[in-house]
């Protein structure tokens, strides 16, 4: 049986969603769940991704009760989301009830089916898809009350079966429905768009008896429902339960340079050598939020024996470097050889050998050190740099001036066939709108509902989630895609 969990008002059952129980305790044991939403915003997967994962993780039987689709279209829309609920079946842990309603006198001789087979089977949840549908059978809306007073008594108070009733419409938009008030918990979902990309939200309206420090959620039917939770971003301190992620560094795709995350690679087929990546970076994120996109890509390049030259993005000092690209397996020699800093003379910094200090005001000096500087270590080295530029320190110092160092060495890196990284904070707009035409690659990483999420711009790309599993190190992020 699924795991338990005790609040002050009684038992919380997993309600093994993935994702969900990180953020809640889980449904109330027995209790009614509304779950509410306007047509296409996946209320039927998250009812089934309920009643499967129920059955197949938690050992808990479930009946799911359709009032639209015949059990044939129901395993057919189960097995694109990649649950056999036929196996289930099979096995005894799950059963389909198509109620096609056609007359009033159908609906008590459909409830009681529904009763019945709960029982028989045994079921520790059940899903009606859709209670509305079911609701407009009723000659009035006390008889539904009576019918849902009845599932109440019979079904979630002496069988202790959790459930789930679907609902089309948005909950609480205008006066609240009887179903509302009696249930245990009303979660809300909504399809909307950002960046002109569909992104999914979840909202937990009410859940008695449970704090909710996250009531609104990211969330994606890929592969049938997922919550996103927050982004958490490990501790470097903190020593990794499980060692090494595998494939670390992963491996140059063909003709390019990894990103340094396997699931970015898969997207964006790595980085064309000679080409600009400019990294749109939302103001709210922290060094250490954005350097989970950043730092895999310029590890590895250290890794694989490569230099780096940097002008680090404004709040980031040398020190600061070093401890995040040591959280992805950079040792101090590695960063001292391969890894050249150019930073403002006379700052109050910790002295590094691989540090050379510049005025930034002065960007054709600059840009003729740089451009020295990097024609020797490929010379010397017969491997490719990356060039990363924080554009906001440059801008706030050598003001258009500065522009003429990064087109000048971005002319160098597609020459070289390197790699040029642009890191850009919206703290000067014209610098992306000037930038972006130019860049060959252009990602955005922002933030929504505590979750991180990345898209690219140039090539277009979908909207991914950004989570970090806390056990693997180094922290290589996994990106969720939002559908």
């Amino acid at each position: 049986m699924g795991a338990r969990a005790v609040s002050r008002r009684g038992l919380f059952v997993r309600t093994h969603v993935p994702g969900l129980d990180d953020i809640i305790p889980g449904f109330p044991e027995g209790g009614l769940i509304l779950v509410a939403g306007l047509p296409g915003t996946g209320k039927t997967v998250f009812g089934m991704t309920f009643i499967y994962r129920g059955a197949s993780v938690g050992g808990e039987p479930g009946v799911y009760v359709s009032t639209c689709e015949s059990r044939e279209r129901f395993l057919q829309l189960a097995s694109r989301f990649g649950m056999d609920f036929e196996r289930l079946m099979m096995e005894g842990l799950a059963e389909h009830l198509w109620i096609p309603l056609t007359a009033e006198e159908g609906v008590s001789m459909s409830v009681n089916t529904v009763l019945e087979r709960v029982e028989s089977l045994g079921a520790r949840r059940l899903v009606i898809d859709s209670f509305t549908a079911l609701k407009q059978q009723f000659k009035s809306p006390g008889e539904a009350r009576i019918f849902l007073q009845t599932l109440l008594s019979k079904i979630l108070e002496k069988l202790r079966c959790t459930t789930l009733l679907i609902k089309e419409g948005e909950p609480l938009a205008e006066a609240p429905d009887f179903e509302e008030y009696v249930a245990d918990g009303v979660l809300c979902l909504r399809r909307r768009y950002f960046e002109r990309r569909p992104i999914r939200r979840l909202e937990i309206l009410k859940l008695r008896g449970a704090e909710l420090r996250n009531p609104r959620l990211i969330c994606t039917i890929k592969d049938g429902f997922r919550v996103i939770p927050p982004t958490r971003i490990p501790a470097p301190a903190k020593t990794p339960e499980h060692g090494s992620s595998e494939l670390w560094p992963p491996p140059d795709p063909p003709g390019a340079y990894t990103t340094g995350i396997l699931d970015l690679d898969r997207e964006l087929g790595g980085y064309q050598p000679g080409s600009t990546v400019l990294v749109e970076i939302d103001p709210r994120l922290t060094f250490r939020e954005y350097n989970v996109i950043v730092g895999p890509m310029m590890a590895s390049f250290v890794l694989k024996g490569r230099h780096q030259l940097v002008i680090p993005s404004g709040g980031v000092s040398p020190d600061l470097l070093r401890e995040a690209l040591r959280v992805y397996e950079v040792d101090e020699q590695a960063f001292f050889e391969r890894h050249h800093i150019f930073y403002e003379r006379g700052a109050v910094i910790e002295k590094m050998p691989n540090v050379i200090e510049v005025d930034l005001r002065f960007a054709d000096d600059v840009g003729r050190r740089i451009t020295e500087l990097m024609l020797r270590l490929v010379k010397e080295t017969g491997e490719p740099t990356i060039a990363a530029m924080g554009v906001d320190r440059i801008a706030h110092s050598a003001g258009e001036e500065g522009l003429k160092l990064l087109l000048t060495a971005q002319d160098l890196v597609r020459a070289l066939r390197c790699l040029m990284l642009w890191i850009v904070k919206p703290t000067m707009p014209w610098l992306i709108e000037r930038l972006a035409p130019i860049a060959d690659v252009h990602l955005k990483i922002t933030r929504r509902h505590g979750c991180m999420l990345i898209h690219g711009v140039k090539p277009r790309t979908p909207l991914y989630a950004i989570q970090l599993d806390p056990r693997k190190s180094p922290p290589i992020p996994e990106l969720v895609l939002i559908v």
